[in-house]
């Protein structure tokens, strides 16, 4: 699945477990991706409004904000951007579904399934890819 583009891909990996976050990054440089972490939700939020990323992999259970919580902070700032909803606790299709987030992956990852989604939730969110500055769009979605 390696994606060597000319332009690289960022993503951000929001998740308070050290070692998930460096296998992750790890993976995805790999991959061609441009990689930014956060530790936890405030951070997340800060590093998506200042960087950008095409991708969000968003663990749920973290300090100080939860992946639901950064989530719906982002929708009501009108950020949008591919998400993967990622978590080792249970009922995450039902969490995910409730919030709107099409692909999730259960904790300990299948790297193959992960990476699988992680190409699905970016391919199908064309305007990250298209249009990285939000304020290019009009209200009803498409370019002013």
């Amino acid at each position: 699945m390696n994606n060597n583009s000319l332009v690289k891909r960022k993503v951000l990996i929001a998740d308070d477990d050290n070692d998930s976050r460096e296998i992750l990054a790890f993976l995805l440089e790999d991959e061609g991706w441009e990689v930014t972490e956060a530790r936890n939700g405030r951070e997340a939020l800060d590093t998506i409004v200042n960087n950008r990323p095409d991708l969000l992999i968003l663990d749920n259970r973290m300090p100080e904000l939860t992946g639901a919580e950064v989530y719906q902070s982002l929708q009501a700032q009108g950020i949008n951007l591919a998400v993967v909803f990622a978590t080792a606790y249970g009922h995450i299709e039902e969490l995910a579904s409730s919030l709107g987030i099409a692909y999730f992956i259960n904790k300990p990852y299948d790297i193959t399934e992960l990476l699988t989604t992680i190409e699905s939730a970016y391919e199908h969110f064309p305007l990250a890819k298209i249009c990285p500055d939000q304020n290019a769009l009009d209200s009803s979605g498409g370019f002013d």
